[in-house]
């Protein structure tokens, strides 16, 4: 089969096709016939293009990062709010079930000042608390606790992780840092400018972020307006690729099979960037209540909200943005909503309701399968890849 491959690359070449056309078919016949594997594959030292988004909160385990990984992929641990010792616990718990690669994300935004009432903010929380059967809150005075930043990535350093994911900032000023201690780094973009800026502070492979993703936009600089660019993942990422140079792009957002990695491989992506697929796994992190609406939602059910956070996200519409939005109040700065409002956050995962939590999720979920093992998540990716590239190869008559 690779003299088969050889061969037609090497025709390709002779008739005069761009390089870049040849390289893209030499892409999407290893997907085809040889098992799903791009040059990411060889820089991550991992069997599949194949990246676990690091989802913080709790939802990335240590057993979900870990099952990814062993299934050839590269699990990403959602550090962002642990501890340090936390952080150091659940690496550890990480490589205790793998001798794969994982990675670690961290969120790098500083905190934005705030003119909102939190007065006000809190009296439109109380009527959540009171749903929720837990007391109003009289704090209005809330402080950003210290950034355990440095520390942790001290940790992961010593550890020896060789992948530091970022994500929601610029992480130019890491990147020497990561480098000296043997991590590569990973960046996440939402625009061409942003890809400009950390390609030339030396990242190792940026992911672009399409507008269908789930979760925070990691836009760099966010408006006192609150507005960020949403540019849609087949629009971005082809360029993104061509403003890259030589930097490996992964593709993120409303990625949920097979033929949606396809597509992003077709569109010069060296690998995909999945969250949404993964947060149904029997390993992940979210409550049943989180999956269960998951389960049942549609591509239009999820808006772009900053009443969770302060920081626009993608998230399913429940009671909590529904509310939040009827009483006219503006939510605070970044991260002071989200600090806020924790004590709901809390209980309603411990409640089981999904009605006053961030249901965090892209835009693909009439995909989302239940029921499914992360590595069996992991298989059916590689299985559609494969089929769905023998496909587009067929339609090329190559």
């Amino acid at each position: 089969m690779q003299i088969f491959i050889t061969i037609h690359l090497y025709v390709m070449a002779r008739q005069g096709f761009p390089n870049q056309y040849v390289e893209l078919a030499a892409i999407l016949f290893m997907a085809a016939f040889n098992g799903f594997h791009t040059p990411l594959c060889d820089l991550f030292g991992i069997r599949y293009p194949v990246v676990l988004a690091g989802m913080a909160g709790g939802l990335t385990t240590p057993l979900l990062v870990a099952e990814v990984s062993n299934a050839g992929g590269l699990g990403i641990l959602g550090a962002a709010r642990l501890s340090p010792e936390q952080t150091r616990e659940q690496i550890q718990a990480i490589k205790s079930m793998t001798d794969k690669p994982f990675g670690v994300n961290f969120l790098v935004a500083p905190p934005q000042p705030n003119d909102q009432d939190i007065r006000a903010v809190q009296k439109t929380l109380d009527a959540f608390r009171q749903d929720l059967g837990i007391n109003p809150s009289g704090q209005d005075n809330i402080t950003v606790p210290p950034s355990h930043l440095s520390e942790q990535l001290e940790i992961v350093f010593e550890e020896k992780v060789p992948i530091l994911s970022f994500a929601l900032g610029d992480p130019s000023r890491f990147v020497k840092q990561a480098h000296v201690a043997g991590s590569k780094v990973m960046a996440m973009v939402t625009t061409v400018e942003e890809a400009k800026k950390v390609a030339d502070a030396g990242c190792d492979v940026i992911v672009a972020q399409g507008s269908e993703a789930g979760g925070h936009r990691s836009t760099f600089e966010i408006p006192k307006d609150g507005s960020v660019p949403l540019v849609g993942t087949m629009a971005l990422v082809p360029q993104v690729v061509d403003a890259a140079k030589n930097v490996p792009v992964v593709a993120a957002g409303g990625i949920m099979d097979g033929r949606g990695i396809a597509a992003c491989l077709a569109l010069g992506a060296q690998g995909v960037q999945l969250g949404t697929r993964f947060l149904a796994a029997n390993e992940s992190g979210a409550f049943l209540a989180y999956k269960l609406r998951m389960l049942g939602a549609a591509e239009t059910d999820t808006v772009i909200t900053s009443a969770f956070t302060g920081r626009p996200a993608r998230s399913i519409r429940n009671r909590f943005i529904t509310e939040f939005e009827k009483s006219g109040v503006s939510p605070l700065s970044w991260p002071l909503q989200g600090l806020a409002a924790d004590d709901i956050y809390r209980t309603a995962w411990a409640k089981n309701n999904a009605n006053y939590f961030p249901i965090l999720a892209g835009q693909g979920l009439r995909l989302l399968k239940s029921g499914q093992g992360a590595a069996e998540i992991m298989e059916d990716l590689v299985k559609e890849t494969r089929e769905s590239v023998v496909k587009l190869t067929k339609l090329t008559n190559l």
